[in-house]
C-alpha cells in the first residue's frame, strides 16, 4: 500500500497531504487513530477521521476512500 499511498500523494498534491507514520515508533499516534492493523491508510480532516483502510488495498480502494472527500473540496 506504501507505494499506492506515495502515488496518490504526488498526484493530488494540491488537494491532500499524504504523511506517513511508523506505529512503532509513534504508538501514541497509532493508538490515538485507533490502528490496529499494519498497513493502515487513515483519512483525516483537521482531527475527523473520515474513513480508513486496514490491511493490503488497491488502487481502487484508495479511490474509492479519498474520492467522495475531494471532490468535494476541489
Amino acid at each position: 500500500m506504501s507505494s499506492l499511498v506515495a502515488w496518490v500523494g504526488v498526484t493530488e498534491k494540491k488537494r491532500l497531504r499524504v504523511v506517513e507514520i511508523d506505529a512503532e515508533r509513534h504508538a501514541d499516534l497509532a493508538e490515538a487513530l485507533e490502528v490496529s492493523t499494519v498497513p493502515s491508510l487513515v483519512l483525516l480532516r483537521g482531527r475527523e477521521i473520515l474513513g480508513r483502510l486496514e490491511g493490503r488495498a488497491t488502487g481502487n480502494d484508495i479511490t474509492r476512500l479519498i474520492g467522495p472527500h475531494i471532490a468535494t473540496r476541489a
